[in-house]
């Protein structure tokens, strides 16, 4: 066996957790920027370009619509949850930030979404430590 197969076998449960570190940082970040916009954003009318027909028909990961706003795109999962707010609808209350980054509805954001980044990157050095620890 090759001395790099071997380090991968001794190190996979730490590799897994700096793959899951990643992971986390990522939400983190992401979760930061939505808090930010439910925080300090500002409300806006956006156009409703193309939404789903029929909100009984939407799957949990479907439901995608089309918005603009200011001249620029956005395609946002509306879900089951926010589905009536665009279907058979021309305009739609959105928030943003002053870049006008993304646009989401208003209650979108959740505390625990906030939460599941940090308990992910908490489990995430756990494992870290506990693998190299043991080395």
């Amino acid at each position: 066996m090759s001395s790099f197969s071997q380090f991968i076998s001794k190190n996979i449960l730490g590799i897994g957790g700096l793959i899951l570190l990643f992971i986390s940082v990522m939400i983190i970040w992401g979760n930061l920027i939505d808090y930010n916009i439910f925080k300090n954003g500002f409300e806006v009318n956006a156009k409703v370009v193309e939404a789903p027909e029929n909100c009984l028909n939407i799957s949990s990961r479907g439901g995608f619509c089309k918005l603009q706003y200011n001249n620029k795109m956005y395609v946002v999962k509306a879900g089951k949850k926010f589905c009536h707010l665009v279907s058979q609808k021309n305009e739609v209350k959105m928030l943003t930030d002053e870049n006008l980054s993304q646009l989401l509805f208003p209650g979108e954001f959740n505390d625990f979404e906030f939460a599941s980044g940090f308990i992910l990157f908490t489990l995430a050095t756990f494992i870290i430590f506990k693998n190299f620890s043991k080395s």
